[in-house]
């Protein structure tokens, strides 16, 4: 069925369509536009159009399934399907109110009555969009702008007009992410039950109005097999860095807002062998591991007398005593940092992420407050990897431009000597290997292999990533069973991508 669709705020005469994808359909559309004028993109959502009977009749339903008290909520909770109870009780309410609608009509009353209900109203379209990565309203009478992962910052064609409105939606999503926000409290942070990461804040603090922000991330991480795809690593890359993270070496991923620095670490984490202990510790639960030993933990910000604040520094050490194999920091900014790296110098591998714009300024940020980590053990860690947002063409990319080895101190400057083994060649949009490895090197001595043995199993593991490649399988679920199946049994998983039968 195809229903007559909305678009909103929208100058036609003014407006090229640019593209045009599906978010929920047969209801709900995203339409990117062109400014003729102004040489802008704007973001449009898309939705059934409603007559003016069709509003009232919505008003209607929405107002008598609020204030219906005859539904057991227990029962209600332990449906399975939500979604299809409530679409029978419209119906119901429409048959007792003897409403009479098109059938059309009635798909469109049930689809805004989901929407408002259990989704998130207005914004419901921008929340399913999976090419949104932030949502954000900046206060009355303002459009709501979104990053798109292809269109950058986009203004779209959703305006909170009334301030009731806007602060009602509010109230809506710190309940939704089991905070209160009030005039007491006019800021609250947090994550809504897709994982979603919030920032919220009212009229008191903000002078424009409420706002809110809605950091999205994708409810199935991206494996590494995707970013390969994307660019944004290569398989020689790919291979190094699993063959370091086995050998329990620790990884830093840096960069600005935005340029895949979560993605990036979910996706290398998925190389730790399946066996082995994992302590991930964030301030919102963004990580997404296929490991059976694996406790993830997360911060809590202290609400009153009575209620504890946990931060990741106590998160931190509660996981030393854990005697996890690997420790996974989603961000480090605090003091929790040094915590990290004194745990790394006792044996653990560590992995985390910072924000920095080079490897020169992620240095001096772990040097100075509040991280105040000694030059002497920056070298524990032994990979730093920096992310960034480019520009290719006419698209916006991810792309890991530089990968270091911290090799050690200078023992005469006493500065910390930095080996760069890829390079991201922005001329050919080609990520390439540079220089040798020391850690490579290093790994022979202690392990007492050759170099020649430590460079046959990367290619290994290169060809196994290259047949992933080829093959399109790139899902989590594919590539976490192929990594396992390799630490069992590389023979018979080697001898099958050679038959093609993987």
């Amino acid at each position: 069925m195809w229903f007559g669709l909305s678009v909103v705020g929208l100058d036609r005469e003014r407006y090229v369509l640019v593209d045009f994808y599906p978010v929920k359909p047969p209801y709900a559309y995203a339409g990117i536009y062109m400014d003729k004028f102004e040489g802008r993109l704007k973001y449009i959502a898309i939705e059934p159009v409603l007559r003016d009977v069709d509003r009232r009749v919505l008003k209607i339903v929405e107002r008598l399934l609020l204030e219906d008290r005859s539904i057991d909520l227990k029962v209600l909770l332990e449906k399975k399907d939500v979604e299809d109870f409530l679409k029978r009780r419209v119906d119901w309410i429409l048959k007792k109110r003897r409403i009479r609608l098109e059938d059309e009509a009635v798909e469109k009353i049930k689809y805004y009555v989901l929407r408002d209900l259990l989704g998130y109203g207005r914004v419901d379209v921008l929340i399913r969009d999976p090419d949104i990565e932030d949502i954000s309203c900046d206060g009355v009478g303002v459009p709501v702008y979104v990053w798109h992962r292809r269109y950058e910052s986009l203004a779209t064609n959703i305006v909170f007009e009334d301030v009731e409105e806007l602060n009602s939606f509010i109230i809506k999503l710190a309940y939704r992410a089991g905070k209160q926000i009030s005039v007491a409290s006019p800021i609250v942070e947090g994550s809504i039950p897709e994982g979603y990461r919030i920032h919220l804040t009212l009229k008191e603090v903000s002078r424009r109005g409420g706002t809110f922000t809605i950091r999205k991330f994708s409810e199935v991480p991206y494996t590494v097999i995707d970013l390969i795809g994307f660019g944004t690593f290569s398989i020689e890359l790919a291979a190094y860095l699993w063959y370091l993270i086995d050998a329990k070496k620790s990884l830093m991923i840096g960069g600005a807002t935005a340029a895949g620095k979560t993605t990036a670490l979910n996706s290398l984490a998925v190389f730790i062998r399946p066996e082995a202990k994992i302590v991930t510790i964030e301030e919102t639960p963004e990580l997404r591991l296929p490991h059976e030993n694996w406790i993830p933990l997360v911060a809590r910000p202290g609400r009153g007398e009575w209620i504890e604040n946990i931060t990741l520094f106590d998160l931190l050490k509660s996981a030393l005593r854990m005697r996890p194999d690997y420790i996974i920091v989603g961000e480090v900014r605090g003091e929790e940092a040094y915590t990290l790296f004194q745990s790394i110098a006792t044996g653990h591998a560590g992995m985390c992420t910072i924000h920095a714009e080079n490897v020169d300024y992620a240095i001096k940020r772990l040097e100075t407050e509040p991280m105040n980590i000694p030059r002497l053990l920056i070298p524990m860690m032994n990979v730093y990897i920096q992310m960034e947002r480019v520009k290719i063409g006419e698209k916006i990319a991810r792309r890991a431009i530089d990968t270091y080895e911290i090799v050690g101190l200078n023992p005469e400057t006493e500065e910390v000597i930095l080996n760069r083994v890829f390079r991201w060649n922005p001329t050919i949009d080609k990520i390439e290997h540079e220089g040798e490895s020391e850690l490579l090197k290093q790994i022979a001595r202690t392990k007492f292999l050759s170099m020649k043995d430590i460079y046959a199993e990367i290619e290994n593991r290169r060809r196994i990533i290259e047949y992933l490649l080829e093959k399109g399988m790139s899902s989590f679920h594919e590539v976490s069973r192929v990594i396992r199946d390799y630490y069992g049994n590389p023979d018979e998983v080697l001898y099958r991508i050679e038959a093609g039968a993987l």
